[in-house]
């Protein structure tokens, strides 16, 4: 790369999840989208928003050999989690970087900690003394309140709100515009839905909705 130019990153992903985070991105103005890696070879060639899809998945071997070496997870979630995180593991794996993405219009505190990957999006607010895991999709508007835990691979969905030291396990999905009172624990891999209320913890691999939440169903719990 010429000197002062941007980090060139690669997008994975192609569909509107990654849309918003390429936005992201350029508004942010930090890194370089060179290209876009779909799941399928059936848009390879096509654009989105201007960039290319270069490839599919199989095509990182040679990318990476030819010194691609960070890439962003555009690969969203609606309640699971799991092809989001095992993008990111196959994908880390082959000795790609993850880089973190703050849209410009988020509000976060400089004590907020945050690991690799995470995306951060306009309007989120994540104040005082925030710890966001790996792989986060913090959406549109959402809040977090001061001192919560966020563990990796969770998807905080558009609007939703977590008030003080609120605990969310591994790859859990708060709904959106869903309301979590605080100091209560989310456990790994559970799913509080759209709209709910919850104001009591929430056992990992539960799936509550409602105001106030209630249970509806349970899934098997990563191991």
């Amino acid at each position: 790369m010429k000197a002062n130019s941007k980090c060139q990153v690669l997008g994975l992903g192609a569909g509107g999840h990654a849309r918003v985070v390429l936005d992201a991105i350029r508004e942010a103005g930090e890194y370089e989208v060179i290209g876009l890696i779909d799941l399928s070879e059936a848009t390879s060639g096509k654009f989105v928003d201007g960039v290319e899809i270069v490839g599919s998945e199989a095509h990182l071997e040679e990318l990476y050999r030819h010194g691609i070496r960070y890439v962003f997870n555009g690969i969203g979630g609606i309640s699971d989690n799991t092809l989001h995180a095992d993008v990111y593991h196959r994908v880390g794996h082959q000795g790609f970087e993850f880089v973190t993405v703050v849209h410009p219009k988020a509000t976060i505190s400089k004590t907020v900690s945050i690991d690799a990957g995470s995306v951060l999006l306009a309007g989120a607010v994540v104040n005082a003394g925030c710890i966001i895991g790996t792989n986060v999709i913090v959406n549109t508007n959402a809040t977090i309140e001061h001192e919560c835990q966020i563990g990796h691979h969770v998807h905080i969905a558009p609007g939703a709100i977590l008030a003080g030291k609120v605990r969310i396990g591994d790859h859990a999905h708060i709904g959106a515009g869903a309301v979590i009172r605080q100091g209560l624990t989310v456990g790994d891999q559970a799913i509080v839905g759209a709209g709910a209320v919850v104001i009591k913890n929430v056992p990992a691999g539960m799936c509550v909705i409602g105001v106030p939440a209630r249970p509806y169903c349970k899934y098997a719990v990563l191991s």
